[in-house]
């Protein structure tokens, strides 16, 4: 009986490969979106904290410098704030992008798994009819003498 040969087993093993790839890529694009997710977080958080320090300061005696710079930087993380939304944004873009990428490599990769199930099934059929021609030729010399 000879050893089955898939034809299109290096073409599998690139698929394979590249799906472990897309595997990482998404891992990494995760890491990514959660840094980001988290850095935004910690600025809502600064810009709050700067928000309740005006409101206390508000209730005691403040100055109009004091408003200003709580106000300035109010702005300024306001404007961070938008800036880290788009970076959010495109790091869900990436992830959403990579998934896609990683649904395709699935795809083909089975592909090429189910051609060689098919490729190996025809092979298993032959070498039964092999056999069995075999046996049959092995019996029929027998009964013959």
């Amino acid at each position: 009986m000879a050893k089955f040969q898939f034809r299109l087993q290096n073409v599998l093993n690139i698929k394979e490969k590249l799906e472990e790839q897309k595997k990482m890529e998404l891992s990494n694009a995760h890491q990514l979106l959660d840094i980001e997710e988290k850095r935004l977080e910690h600025l809502t958080a600064l810009r709050d904290d700067n928000i309740k320090i005006l409101r206390n300061k508000v209730g005691n005696k403040i100055t109009v410098k004091d408003i200003r710079d709580i106000g300035e930087s109010n702005q300024y993380y306001s404007n961070i704030i938008i800036q880290q939304d788009i970076v959010v944004a495109k790091a869900n873009d990436r992830v959403s992008f990579i998934k896609k990428e990683l649904k395709e490599a699935l795809i083909e990769k089975k592909i090429y798994e189910k051609l060689k199930e098919n490729a190996y099934a025809k092979y298993y059929d032959e070498e039964c009819k092999e056999e069995q021609k075999h046996l049959d030729e092995i019996v029929s010399y027998r009964y013959k003498k």
